[in-house]
């Protein structure tokens, strides 16, 4: 009952970014306890290595495309702090809500600092995002006249299934970057709502 409502209140107000974390914690735990041997009997070893180089390569790819979409999210993340550089005067003395009760410029505190601190945690995943691990390709040493095909492929595979768990990892993080992002927007959208609210109904104290 307990799990169940903590997964409601971290959807709600965190887009799930313990549950992202929770599970980036098994992935990297697999990630860890990977070893070429295990794929010793995996059937994707009767695969030509044509096959098998490309689907290293497409696990590479995917890889690169979510450091990518990290690279717009901290552009996004940039825009948004300019725009909360903006409302940040608005509580201040000589801002638009200077006049008006302590009541409603604690509510517009509590607003801004909300969407500060959503915007600082979504540039920290994206950073993560962008970071995190790093892409698995065979060495010289992984192949050559002295290396079983057999053991090459077994290679090819071990660096495939890690890629994608990079990718995964990487992906949960961007995924709590983009929920962080979109809070810290709609906190500086409520807030710009408020203050508008603010102006037009109630006459400063």
């Amino acid at each position: 009952m307990f799990a169940e409502s903590r997964k409601h209140i971290d959807a709600a107000l965190c887009g799930s970014i313990f549950e992202l974390h929770r599970a980036n914690k098994l992935v990297r735990s697999k990630l860890k306890k990977c070893e070429v041997e295990q794929f010793r009997s995996d059937k994707r070893l009767k695969h030509s290595r044509k096959k098998l180089d490309r689907a290293l390569a497409t696990s590479v790819e995917h890889v690169q495309r979510i450091e990518d979409k990290a690279r717009g999210t901290l552009l996004g993340v940039t825009v948004a702090v300019a725009a909360f550089g903006v409302a940040s005067g608005i509580v201040g003395p000589t801002g638009v809500l200077g006049g008006h009760c302590v009541t409603v410029r604690i509510v517009a505190a509590v607003l801004l600092v909300g969407a500060m601190a959503y915007l600082f945690v979504s540039g920290i995943f994206s950073l993560q995002a962008y970071k995190i691990g790093e892409l698995y390709e065979p060495t010289l040493f992984d192949s050559g006249p002295l290396v079983a095909p057999s053991k090459e492929s077994m290679i090819l595979l071990y660096c495939m299934e890690q890629n994608n768990r990079i990718a995964i990892l990487r992906s949960n993080r961007l995924a709590a970057s983009f929920s962080c992002l979109r809070s810290g927007l709609i906190a500086i959208l409520l807030l710009g709502v408020f203050v508008v609210a603010v102006a037009l109904l109630t006459p400063p104290a």
